[in-house]
């Protein structure tokens, strides 16, 4: 089982919260080439990256191609 991380700069910068939400927030998919990726050994490794990469700004996604 192979496990990587799919991560990407989020660009919508809008300073809706919860309690203060002017509008929805629309999702749009990003470039294909804007997406990067990086493999992991592990499952641990995989979540611990995947936290600093979110304290930086980044939108991550945590993929594998086999069971989990």
């Amino acid at each position: 089982m192979n496990i990587w991380l799919e991560y990407f700069k989020d660009k919508n910068k809008s300073n809706n919260y919860h309690a203060q939400m002017k509008e929805n927030v629309k999702w749009s998919a990003p470039d294909k080439k804007d997406i990067q990726r990086r493999p992991c050994i592990d499952r641990e490794q995989a979540l611990k990256i995947a936290k600093s990469l979110q304290d930086q700004g980044y939108h991550v996604s945590i993929k594998t191609d086999g069971p989990i």
